[in-house]
């Protein structure tokens, strides 16, 4: 799965964080994926979504697909398990 580099906040495209959405969405429900790595992609784009410019456009759609993104890891948690509380060394 790709990821996008690390951005400073508020230069995050939010165009670019939704495709890096919809891969992790597509990651789910791949049984390839691990649940560490899909531990580490949805770490990564909850942290992506912080670094978004609410004044940019596309912001709204970009929070759109993170709150799809998260009903399925969600909807999928009995398949990979729970995600760690942040700084949890892991």
């Amino acid at each position: 799965m790709r990821t996008l580099p690390e951005v400073a906040v508020g230069s995050l495209d939010p165009r670019a964080f939704q495709t890096e959405v919809e891969e992790f969405r597509e990651a789910i429900a791949n049984p390839a994926q691990t649940p560490e790595e899909l531990k580490h992609a949805l770490r990564r784009i909850v942290t992506h979504a912080a670094l978004l410019d609410p004044g940019a456009a596309g912001f709204a759609d970009a929070g759109m697909s993170l709150k799809a993104a998260l009903c399925a890891w969600l909807d999928a948690a009995p398949l990979h398990g729970p995600v760690d509380a942040p700084g949890d060394g892991h």
